[in-house]
């Protein structure tokens, strides 16, 4: 016999969940296009964070959070805009609200941990920034966690100061054997180019121009000649260029001297207007900056199979390798002496690019939104060092040869510049006014900060 009061109760039940079931998935549906919106605005953010306009990025995030306050993604976001913008006390109020919300995140707070004591760093509350920063260090042993860690507080490999005093120094370059480094020096009232030792010890003394300032020394591979730049001295101080510009005359020319005889012979005279010369490892080949022809371009010069002691401007054939209408400076050679890396200053900024020595593959080897300065290849040509102000200094970054890898090696108070690497690519010498002055540092690149010195800077 049928119950019919059972056919209606499961009848009944049956519509229910239908109900039931259509509500929910109306409301699934709601919530995937909810997320997905959610994760478009975060998106866009990002994008245009990275493309330079954090102020853009500040007013869709400042919206979002509006409705969704406990999202840390737009949290961290927002900091880091804030951080573009100068704003940074409201940069910490975000990130340590990020930090907060991904409690159960340990990676992600992390990030936002790194992003806060980099905003106390920026405006000089380094107590505040070291707390943060050993909270970090003690919730992971992470080497990649910790080497950001060290990039935030000091130098990446263990440096020592090789000049002294309190005159300026700068210019550092590498002789062919590694053994010497020849620099320009402020210290006799002039500039003046001299050599010493891996320890700091003054070997000689290899120019004499009371009314010149002498800077940019290279090494020939005729053994014993330095080429370098000279130019009037026109007051008591020294000016350590960053970059040159095409609108700034340039009074300067090339000279090139026997560092035992003393004997000089000019390449181009003062008035030529010529800086910053390199030479090939391989090849009597220079390098070098001129605004001659109208604005910054890069100039060529074959010295091989020359007599240098017979040397005459007369004699001299430089050819121009690039043809832009922003300025090309601060080139520098790769190993094999067949490419150039320089500096140009297209869309505004200054970008490492490369380019053959005949003047033809030029190529932009690092876009990106920040500017670049000092290019450096080490000798096995695969990694590249240059500067860059990013959080407020100038520092001195290493990348690697494909443009990817890139990590800051130098961070202290002061500003770190002209990188150039040691034949063997063990070494790096640099120039920092960490100490008030500009002095010349040797950092040993085959010896790391290590965690336990880690521990004790953040002591």
């Amino acid at each position: 016999m049928i119950d019919w009061r059972d056919m209606f109760t499961a009848a009944f039940n049956t519509k229910l969940n239908c109900a039931l079931i259509i509500q929910c998935g109306i409301l699934l549906v709601a919530f995937v296009i909810g997320c997905q919106d959610d994760t478009a605005v975060l998106k866009k953010s990002e994008e245009l964070l990275n493309a330079g306009t954090p102020q853009d990025a500040v007013v869709e995030l400042e919206a979002f959070i509006e409705t969704a306050p406990e999202e840390p993604k737009a949290r961290m976001l927002l900091g880091k805009a804030y951080n573009d913008l100068g704003r940074y006390n409201d940069a910490v109020v975000e990130l340590r609200k990020a930090s907060q919300l991904y409690a159960a995140q340990p990676e992600e707070r992390i990030t936002a941990r790194l992003e806060l004591a980099r905003t106390y760093l920026r405006f000089g509350d380094r107590d505040s920034a070291f707390r943060v920063l050993r909270l970090v260090q003690r919730s992971t042993p992470d080497p990649n966690v910790l080497r950001k860690i060290i990039e935030l507080v000091g130098d990446s490999y263990h440096a020592k100061r090789l000049t002294r005093g309190d005159s300026d120094n700068y210019s550092p370059t590498f002789s062919p054997d590694g053994t010497q480094i020849a620099f320009a020096s402020f210290r006799l009232d002039n500039g003046e180019i001299y050599l010493m030792d891996l320890n700091g010890r003054i070997q000689r003394r290899v120019t004499f121009t009371t009314d010149f300032n002498d800077s940019s020394p290279a090494f020939l591979t005729v053994p014993n000649y330095l080429f370098y730049s000279s130019e009037p001295k026109s007051s008591r101080e020294v000016q350590v260029v960053i970059q040159s510009s095409g609108s700034t005359p340039i009074y300067a020319g090339f000279y090139v001297t026997h560092i035992h005889s003393k004997i000089t012979r000019c390449v181009f005279p003062v008035s030529f207007g010529a800086r910053v010369p390199r030479t090939a490892p391989a090849r009597d080949l220079v390098v070098y900056e001129s605004n001659a022809d109208g604005n910054l371009e890069l100039y060529l010069l074959d010295l091989e199979g020359t007599d240098l002691t017979q040397l005459t401007p007369e004699k001299i054939q430089h050819k121009r390798i690039t043809f832009n209408e922003t300025d090309d400076g601060s080139p520098t050679f790769f190993p094999d002496g067949k490419r150039i890396m320089f500096v140009s200053s297209r869309n505004e900024v200054n970008q490492l690019y490369t380019i053959g020595i005949d003047g033809q593959n030029e190529k932009h080897f690092n876009p990106n939104r920040y500017d670049c300065y000092n290019p450096s290849v080490s000798p096995d040509g695969k990694t590249i060092a240059y500067v860059s102000a990013r959080d407020g200094d100038w520092e001195i970054y290493l990348i690697d040869a494909d443009g990817k890898n890139e990590r800051r090696i130098t961070n202290d108070i002061g500003r770190s510049i002209q990188p150039t690497f040691s034949p063997d690519g063990r070494h790096l010498a640099f120039v920092s006014d960490r100490s008030d002055t500009f002095h010349i540092y040797l950092m040993s690149l085959n010896e790391p900060v290590t965690r336990e010195d880690l521990v004790k800077r953040l002591q």
